[in-house]
């Protein structure tokens, strides 16, 4: 489910406590924003997900800011 993994693994270092809480809220809301975007398409939406900025924390790390892109379907 994820490409970092919370347990420590041979040559790798564990995520901390704090990590691995975001690292699942993350995946959580992601799971309400797909089942968002499938209520959108069954109401006659065509989604698209595009990054709209990357966020930069100032020590290495980042993240993709979305935008939805959003049609009506005929």
């Amino acid at each position: 489910m994820y490409d970092m993994l919370p347990d420590a693994h041979e040559g790798t270092t564990s995520l901390s406590e704090r990590q691995t809480a975001h690292m699942e809220a993350v995946a959580e809301q992601l799971g309400r924003l797909n089942a968002a975007i499938r209520e959108a398409v069954d109401a006659g939406l065509a989604v698209e997900l595009h990054r709209s900025e990357r966020y930069h924390c100032g020590g290495g790390c980042w993240g993709d800011m979305m935008k939805p892109v959003i049609v009506k379907c005929v």
